[in-house]
């Protein structure tokens, strides 16, 4: 008999041939497929593969849930542009870009302050995203078209990453923005709202499928996140002025007080064209107004677009362009039939405000009411002489009987003016033509009244010479006495300063009470008799050329204090913010005219950055 079958040992089967084989292929495929893919990311097909892996590996969490890309910069551009164009449009029909009415002043911003001012913000550095640290190195504006363009050039890197490895160049797009309420005075607080964001990769020695995936995280960032680069902004326009008129005394006869004039302006709506920001705004004087209705400030209309769907990139980008070029082209047309607007557009100045005639009247009106009201008269030592003759009948006929004199000394005359509303008139040659009527009201006055008589001819046999002083009081009797010139308005020191032209001379009209009269005519009837004067004195005649000499009232020239300089302090302030850091300014020069339209002031302005960091300082990302 044969041994029983054991147990059957392993061995090479087909099938575990075929395993094995298939686990050989497996392995050799997936070093093919790994050996392509790096081809294929050293090259430029396959990009999605690329874009897909580079994003897993640059940051997992924010590319498993990816936005879509926003417009390109340029589409985002011209599209903003048109809104902006079809608002200037709308504005310029119905006459509202220099508007007529007496209460609105246009203040006009170059674009050449606001490059200077954004130079603050060259060279800086800020972390975006948590993720990406970029280094800003210039700063650029365009003010045209409507659209108040700000562009932002840099390097992105990634943060906690050798820049020399990931890095790539960016370009911030944005629109300057000023909202209606502004909280300070002094300046106005703009802000810049990302419009599109532009990464393009850095070609170094060999490409970098780091940086193309910068690139593409970038893009698809939140354009959000880049505000963070420059996000406020102040522009030096100040919203409340003060016309200020110094005092005069408190010792001599010309007491006024101090007075001032405050100039409110109110931000009503901005437009951006031909290089500058063109800024509408309410003026108000005296007490402050309670709030108005908030007015929209750079925001473009809801209709101003253009229907870009169903459109390839290329359609899109002809059709804005097409749109743009007719906005254009009807805004010019329309801006040559804007003559202030070409005078404003003409005046030298970083800043330019330009006022219509009705509110320079306006102002001036109620300037020169507190320039000229209560005006309180302490007057001394005025002397006024008048003489005459007196005509005598005689039996050889009319004879020259004497000359008499009179000499007021008005020893103490109180009064106070006040001013009723003026007549202004804008002259060529920076002047204000000003007519008002002044009124001298009720006041009290002391004198003292010396009347002389010299005899001449026969009458000196009968009649001799003599004198009488009498002291007389009245009151000041309430006229209205029109006053007449002009003031000389320049520009010195950083203010508006006016310079009046006035003859400070007027009548004061002084009623005598009964009792100063009755002394006066009983003198004069004291000579009525033939052993003194009574053959060649009629002191009925007298008397009444007394009467007619104060109801005429006495010239009084003011002193020359009583004609101030008014000011209104129209520089800039101090400094200003950019993001942070602080710009010192300075008015380097300034322009004024006025003529019969109205009254245009420019000035330029000096913009310096203490401490500036130099380039090199940050450490900028190396190619």
């Amino acid at each position: 008999m044969g041994e029983a079958p054991g147990p059957r040992r392993p061995s090479s089967t087909p099938r575990a041939a075929r395993r094995r084989r298939h686990a050989w292929w497996l392995a050799a495929a997936v070093v093919l497929v790994g050996a392509g893919a790096l081809v294929v990311l050293r090259g430029r097909p396959m990009s999605l593969l690329r874009r897909a892996l580079t994003s897993r590996w640059l940051n997992p969490v924010q590319s498993a849930r990816s936005t879509p890309p926003p417009a390109p910069a340029a589409e985002a551009v011209l599209d903003r542009q048109c809104r902006g164009l079809a608002g200037l449009v709308a504005a310029a029909e119905r006459g509202a870009l220099f508007p007529a009415a007496p209460d609105q002043v246009l203040v006009v911003v170059d674009q050449g302050l606001v490059q200077r001012l954004l130079t603050a913000l060259t060279p800086s550095e800020r972390v975006i995203a948590d993720r990406y640290r970029v280094v800003v190195t210039g700063a650029r504006v365009a003010f045209e078209d409507g659209f108040a363009l700000v562009r932002l050039d840099g390097r992105a890197s990634l943060a906690g990453v050798a820049e020399s490895n990931v890095f790539a160049d960016l370009t911030v797009l944005g629109g300057l923005e000023i909202p209606a309420g502004q909280a300070s005075p002094a300046v106005l607080k703009a802000s810049i709202r990302v419009l599109a964001v532009d990464a393009r990769r850095v070609d170094v020695v060999m490409s970098s499928h780091q940086a193309e995936g910068l690139v593409e995280e970038l893009s698809r960032t939140r354009l959000e996140a880049f505000a963070a680069l420059a996000s406020s902004l102040e522009i030096p326009v100040r919203q409340q002025l003060e016309i200020t008129i110094p005092a005069v005394g408190p010792e001599g006869p010309v007491r006024i007080a101090a007075a001032s004039l405050p100039l409110r302006l109110r931000l009503l709506g901005v437009q951006a064209f031909h290089g500058k920001l063109w800024i509408s705004m309410e003026a108000s004087t005296g007490a402050p107004r309670g709030p108005g209705a908030p007015a929209p400030a750079m925001v473009p209309p809801a209709d101003g677009g253009v229907d870009l769907r169903g459109l390839s990139r290329d359609e899109r980008l002809q059709r804005l362009r097409d749109q743009y070029q007719r906005l254009h082209e009807r805004f010019e047309t329309l801006l040559s039939r804007e003559p202030r607007l070409r005078m404003t557009e003409h005046v030298p100045g970083d800043l330019v405000v330009a006022v219509r005639a009705g509110l320079v009247d306006q102002v001036a009106r109620e300037a020169a009411r507190r320039y000229f009201d209560q005006v309180a008269l302490d007057l001394s030592g005025i002397e006024i002489t008048e003489s005459g003759a007196i005509h005598a009948d005689t039996f050889l006929g009319r004879v020259e009987a004497g000359r008499w004199s009179v000499d007021v000394d008005l020893r103490h005359v109180r009064g106070r003016l006040r001013t009723r509303d003026a007549r202004i008139e804008l002259q060529a040659g920076n002047q204000v033509e000003l007519s008002l009527p002044v009124v001298l009201e009720e006041g009290e006055g002391t004198a003292s009244v010396r009347f002389a008589w010299h005899s001449h001819g026969m009458a000196k046999i009968v009649c001799r010479d003599f004198e009488v002083r009498q002291e007389i009081s009245g009151r000041v009797r309430p006229e209205e006495y029109p006053v007449h010139g002009r003031f000389v308005v320049g520009a010195v020191k950083d203010s508006l300063v006016a310079t009046p032209r006035f003859d400070p001379a007027f009548r004061v009209k002084v009623e005598l009470s009964r009792e100063s009269w009755a002394r006066v005519r009983a003198a004069l009837e004291a000579q009525d008799e033939i052993t003194r004067c009574g053959l060649g004195l009629d002191p009925d005649k007298v008397f009444a050329q007394l009467q007619e000499l104060v109801r005429k009232g006495f010239l009084v020239r003011l002193p020359r204090k009583f004609l101030r300089t008014a000011a209104l302090p129209a520089g800039v302030t101090q400094s200003v913010d950019v993001e942070g850091r602080r710009v010192g300014l300075t008015v380097a020069q300034d322009t004024l005219e006025i003529n019969p339209e109205g009254l245009w002031y420019g000035i330029g302005v000096r913009a310096d950055i203490p401490g500036a960091p130099r380039p090199a300082a940050l450490g900028n990302p190396r190619p």
